[in-house]
């Protein structure tokens, strides 16, 4: 006869399974969703930042990670340097998540993940820019202001729209894809749109092959075991040591790098939803699932004898 002891001891033991326990996320549902973020940015009076964004009226789809629940088109918009006449000026916008006007300080190694829809008219290069990194202390702006960048921070990424960086530059940020440690870019950090993995990854669904513009990207930036790993869509894009800060805040944002680059405000834009914060077990926790899987095993074998 099969013992019940076996399967009441093995759900006594489920609960020392690592979980990724969440901490921090945002659907951008209302307007209100404005609070869990602190902003600051280069510039700011050609900015459009709109929180609680109904993005079908862009004819965007539902984001893929929209959890049951939630508001299933609504997002936060983000456009820079869009004057309405004039000329434009380099700008860009970072959005930390704060709690009561504080950026968040995540003190552990966290999983950050969000999708991301980066707009742009399907064959014009504007080389406008998504904005995204972990440990950051929200005081300052990630962003790329030249050849250089200063007073950067944590460890975080451009990805430009829509491949419009040149492949020849010796320029450490000139890329599509770059990954920044603070002001610097670490060895193996830039990539080309015509690079590994972006052609398969994205064939031209946008219209410029290995660009991710026009279509949902789901980004995931862990840190685990002294490195940092980004991906999109489930590919690894870059894994570098962590040679930066180990805690701090995370943030999303979007920039125009070029004061001349004034592309159709209707079609150059981002929208990101569905932003979250895990935290990724220790190695000694999955040591502990380990052992409690083989000892409810070995219980159910036994069991089965019986």
């Amino acid at each position: 006869m099969k013992s019940p002891f076996s399967f009441r001891l093995v759900a006594c033991l489920i609960p020392l399974i690592p979980a990724h326990a969440s901490l921090f996320s945002e659907t951008f549902d209302t307007a209100g969703s404005s609070s869990s973020f602190l902003l600051t940015r280069v510039g700011g009076s050609t900015d459009v930042i709109t929180f609680g964004y109904d993005y079908s009226g862009n004819s965007i789809p539902e984001a893929p990670s929209t959890p049951v629940g939630a508001a299933a088109t609504r997002g936060v918009f983000l456009q820079a340097n869009k004057p309405t006449s004039g000329g434009g000026a380099i700008n860009g916008i970072n959005l930390t998540a704060a709690a009561g006007g504080v950026a968040i300080s995540f003190g552990q190694e966290i999983s950050f993940s969000f999708d991301m829809w980066l707009g742009y008219a399907g064959s014009t290069a504007t080389t406008e820019q998504a904005l995204f990194g972990i440990n950051t202390d929200g005081t300052g702006i990630n962003s790329r202001t030249g050849s250089t960048q200063t007073g950067a921070d944590g460890i975080w990424y451009h990805v430009a729209t829509e491949g419009g960086y040149g492949a020849t530059s010796t320029i450490p940020n000139s890329r599509d894809v770059v990954n920044y440690i603070g002001n610097t870019v670490p060895t193996g950090g830039r990539l080309d749109n015509n690079d590994a993995p972006f052609p398969a990854l994205f064939p031209n669904v946008g219209g410029i092959l290995g660009t991710p513009g026009n279509q949902w990207v789901t980004v995931v930036v862990q840190e685990t075991g002294g490195n940092v790993r980004m991906s999109m869509n489930g590919t690894e894009v870059f894994n570098v040591a962590n040679t930066g800060p180990t805690s701090g805040s995370v943030f999303i944002g979007y920039q125009d790098p070029f004061s001349t680059s004034l592309a159709d405000p209707a079609t150059s834009f981002a929208v990101f939803d569905n932003v979250t914060v895990t935290a990724v077990p220790e190695p000694e926790e999955y040591a502990a699932a380990a052992a409690a899987a083989l000892v409810g095993f070995a219980l159910w074998r036994r069991s089965r004898r019986a």
